[in-house]
């Protein structure tokens, strides 16, 4: 099947919805842009061929995202990027700054700031752009600890600049429950189930309960959640008897593992 066949096949795929299609035509036109010459995109070849595989690859991009494929989706923003080179005179592509958003959401919840920063510096105007504007929000909010505003804009329909964004969106939900378990279980040395529940934004008790259950050091009698060995587990390990060891030394030398992870982090964006 020849190069502009595959196109049409899989542009057809994408519009209905056909994402497994989709993931199985994609190769085949990688191999045969790569063929022609264009999975390098240089002025040699026509603007036409150009922007007709800038368009597949992007489409690629998305379809990639449906079919929660990670590591393709890395590889295919890898690809892209080139296309995207000013040197080749293209018009820009009404996807670009979609593609770039999609990708800093990504970055977000791997909670890969420093590369989340990096990125971004190399975007003019983000703020002003829905797509860049949504994953910077909510980075700006995680870091301020912000997880009401997070969660209301990770879990509502209207909040998504498209429905690619709701589905990387769907791994921050654990991200933002496991920040405010561990603020949760600094700040108190226990809480009723029901101010738990709605802290950590469970819809039932079960739910909340199953989330207990995973959680060390969190214990659950009458109603109540006890985060005592949780506190302690934070300062030192456990003897066999469940007492801390070594809190003293365990909090020193996390709080210099801590700072240094942060101070390369730092280094890292500048």
């Amino acid at each position: 099947m020849s190069l502009q066949q595959l196109g049409i096949e899989f542009v057809e795929a994408f519009q209905n919805a056909d994402y497994t299609k989709t993931s199985t035509i994609l190769p085949k036109i990688k191999i045969e842009l790569a063929r022609a010459g264009l999975m390098v995109p240089t002025n040699a070849s026509s603007k036409q061929d150009l922007l007709a595989a800038r368009q597949v690859l992007e489409l690629g991009v998305l379809a990639c995202i449906h079919n929660r494929d990670e590591d393709e989706l890395n590889r295919l923003v890898a690809q892209i990027r080139p296309f995207y080179s000013k040197e080749l005179g293209l018009p820009r592509s009404e996807n670009e700054n979609k593609l770039n958003g999609l990708y800093l959401l990504l970055l977000v919840s791997k909670n890969e700031i420093a590369e989340f920063h990096t990125e971004l510096e190399t975007l003019e105007n983000a703020e002003n752009d829905e797509y860049l504007a949504y994953p910077i929000r909510l980075e700006r909010w995680l870091m301020e600890g912000s997880y009401d505003k997070v969660w209301k804009a990770i879990t509502q329909k209207s909040q998504f600049p498209s429905p690619e964004f709701a589905i990387l969106a769907e791994s921050l939900v654990y991200t933002v429950r496991s920040e405010i378990s561990v603020c949760v279980a600094s700040a108190y040395e226990s809480l009723p189930l029901s101010n738990a529940r709605h802290l950590l934004f469970f819809s039932t008790n079960q739910e909340i309960i199953d989330f207990v259950h995973e959680q060390p050091g969190w214990e659950l009698h009458d109603g109540r959640i006890s985060f005592t060995k949780a506190a302690a587990a934070a300062d030192g390990d456990y003897m066999d008897d469940g007492s801390a060891i070594n809190g003293e030394n365990s909090t020193t030398e996390r709080l210099i593992a801590n700072t240094l992870g942060y101070a390369q982090q730092i280094e890292t964006i500048i």
